[in-house]
């Protein structure tokens, strides 16, 4: 009877997290779809009105780590509940704010809750799901990312236009207010899982003892998020430069997107029947750096972009199975920071690179080469992740067998 709860009850989770994510991605993206009405309004340069899309994302450079070792030791409802109130509140400074500074200020605390609360989500499923049915939940947690993406660009420019840039962004606080209440409803552990409370590890301690293997699911991760946030932002010029409209420019941004909502969970269908997560993840750095290389030499970029929605597919739900597979149960939460700390850098840094790239060259084509070359360099981490992981079996094999040893 108690593993029939335990088995209804997962997909609450499931449910509460999904939802939880999909709050993360509306306030996230509720900016790029509005920015015109914003820079119009408020008389902001180009500098300006990047930095307020990217400010969200700096805050994980520092905090993400912290959250997962807290997670670890620590409750999650209320760091939870923390993690809520700071969306809520950056929210309503960007969507209330009066001038450049409350809304830049805005960006910053909604960015430390949600990328805190990024880090505990994905913790949380690990508790619930285990091996075997670990890769399809991560799989469609995945999956609310790409959606919430498609909810901002597809209504909140039309939002915007019709009532004003600051109701989608009242509205994303008002959401996150409900998922808040509903995640303190509902957050509990397994009832197998106790938690180590004041446990006397510090973060040092815990970051030298979890390997190098995690660090390179890391930068696979930092990786791959350079390289798409460094495509969606240079390739709509690049589809306009050749011959595209704006509408077309966006429909062929929105392609990949789709990919991942509609490919993710069976790629995490396939990690959890087949595993070998560096495999996947490697055909998927592959498979895309090939394709962004390509894009320099051609005008038809439907072909080139439908194929790179299958490719993008398979890599986030096997980056984020990797974590309680390699790590001790006490340290998941903080192999997630260090996924969430990655991802932070890969985002704030490459697209000031890879613009810089443009600037220098006054041509497209060493952008996407150098957005080309991020996308190699995760099947470069990712191969090093195998390599790490396969030594360190064998030196656990060793230890256990020293009698097969020479």
């Amino acid at each position: 009877m108690e593993m029939d709860k335990h088995e209804t009850y997962r997909w609450v989770i499931l449910t509460v997290v999904y939802l939880s994510i999909l709050a993360f991605t509306l306030i996230f993206q509720s900016i790029p779809p509005i920015l015109p009405f914003i820079m119009s309004e408020l008389r902001l340069t180009y500098a300006q009105s990047g930095l307020l899309v990217s400010l969200f994302s700096l805050p994980g450079l520092f905090i993400s780590l912290l959250g997962g070792f807290l997670a670890d030791r620590y409750g999650m409802r209320p760091l939870g509940a923390g993690c809520f109130s700071l969306m809520i509140g950056g929210t309503l400074l960007v969507g209330l704010g009066a001038n450049l500074g409350i809304l830049w200020l805005g960006r910053i605390v909604a960015g430390i809750g949600a990328l805190t609360l990024s880090v505990f989500l994905p913790k949380l499923l690990s508790q619930w799901f285990k091996e075997g049915e670990l890769g399809l939940a991560m799989g469609l947690y995945n999956t609310g990312v790409p959606l919430g993406s498609i909810i901002c660009f597809a209504l909140f420019g039309r939002m915007g236009s019709m009532w004003g840039w600051r109701v989608p962004i009242l509205l994303t606080g008002f959401y996150a207010f409900i998922i808040g209440l509903l995640f303190l409803i509902f957050y509990r552990l397994p009832s197998s899982h106790e938690i180590e409370k004041n446990k006397p590890v510090s973060l040092y301690g815990s970051l030298k003892e979890m390997g190098l293997p995690i660090w390179c699911v890391g930068f696979s991760w930092l990786w791959f998020n350079a390289a798409f946030i460094s495509f969606a932002t240079f390739a709509p010029s690049l589809f306009l430069q050749k011959g595209y409209t704006i509408e077309q420019s966006g429909l062929l941004i929105g392609i990949p997107l789709l990919g991942s909502l509609f490919l993710s969970a069976p790629t995490g269908y396939l990690v959890d029947r087949f595993r070998h997560q560096e495999w996947l993840i490697g055909m998927g750095g592959m498979g895309l750096s090939i394709l962004t290389f390509s894009l320099n030499f051609t005008s038809s970029f439907l072909p080139l972009i439908a194929f790179m929605a299958i490719f993008s597919a398979l890599i986030p739900s096997p980056i984020y199975s990797l974590p309680p597979e390699i790590l001790k149960p006490e340290n998941v939460g903080l192999g997630f920071g260090i996924i969430s700390t990655c991802s932070s850098i890969g985002l704030f840094a490459a697209p000031y690179f890879v613009g810089k790239a443009k600037d220098f060259t006054g041509s497209y084509h060493w952008s996407f080469i150098m957005i080309s070359l991020f996308f190699l360099l995760i099947v470069i981490s990712i191969f090093l992740t195998y390599r790490s992981r396969n030594r360190l079996k064998n030196d656990e094999w060793g230890v256990r067998s020293p009698g097969l040893r020479t």
